[in-house]
């Protein structure tokens, strides 16, 4: 039986995990920009992202939300304003946050997909594939800024006490062509189980050993997947949850299949 203290500590490793990926995109996004745009960032800029990245996020937002008000309009702040108040679960106030930047920078790519997030934590389906269209529609036409091969963090969510966190692939990823995985985190911060979204066929296919690895798939053969399934995975068994033989269903319906399934069997040894 687990003690009070030990029930804690999971709890707050739970919501670690699930602060730094969210915001683990918004870090590496502004470094890649600052290299490329060589210009020098404010040090108010600076301090306040460094409160964001230790996931002070009060103080974050405090310092942000003064960097406009003498700066009115500066996007970057405005952008970590809309992060320190998701990191927050402030969702609806991080919703306007992002709306404002994209209103005024609608090729700002971290702000779609931090819109996703919140989206879904909203549980407003409609603006969640408002968002994911615009991001794919970027990518399909080879936007600058944003990249087929990545992943995006779309959703998170607890099940009997285990912390959910969603990744979308563009692109069909691993041997499974998968296009969505659900993973659970345990206490300690690694990956114990899964569930995917995948290719029926390929995931037959891929239960045959065989030496080729599949990282990604070349956008000039990408297949048509035509059957899709959704398979569990842990560290000592597998198998399927539920097959969609008419082509990939919707997002809301995958994660409505994934959380009555959770809820209902727990496949761990």
């Amino acid at each position: 039986m687990k003690s009070p203290a030990d029930g804690n500590a999971i709890t707050q490793n739970r919501k670690a995990i699930t602060r730094s990926i969210l915001l683990a995109a918004v870090v590496a996004f502004v470094s890649s920009q600052l290299l490329c745009a060589q210009t020098p960032v404010p040090r108010e800029i600076l301090a306040a992202r460094k409160e964001l990245a230790a996931r002070n996020y009060h103080r974050a937002e405090e310092l942000f939300s003064a960097y406009v008000k003498s700066h009115p309009g500066n996007i970057d702040a405005e952008e970590g304003i809309g992060d320190a108040e998701l990191g927050l679960h402030e969702y609806e106030a991080a919703e306007l946050q992002y709306r404002a930047v994209v209103a005024a920078q609608p090729e700002f790519w971290l702000a779609h997909k931090n819109l996703v997030i919140v989206e879904a934590a909203l549980g407003r389906w409609d603006e969640f594939d408002r968002e994911r269209a615009v991001l794919r529609a970027a990518r399909e036409r080879g936007a600058p800024g944003i990249s087929a091969r990545e992943s995006d963090v779309i959703d998170s969510f607890d099940v009997r006490g285990e912390h959910w966190i969603v990744r979308e692939y563009y692109e069909p990823v691993g041997r499974s062509l998968t296009r969505y995985n659900f993973e659970y985190f345990g206490p300690d911060g690694r990956v114990r189980e899964y569930v995917s979204l995948e290719s029926a066929e390929a995931a037959r296919r891929a239960l045959t050993p065989s030496p080729d690895v599949l990282i990604g798939v070349d956008p000039a053969t990408l297949p048509v997947i035509k059957d899709f399934a959704l398979n569990y995975y842990t560290g000592k068994s597998h198998g399927p949850i539920r097959l969609y033989p008419n082509g990939e269903p919707t997002y809301e319906r995958v994660r409505a299949d994934v959380l009555h399934w959770l809820r209902r069997t727990n496949p761990k040894p």
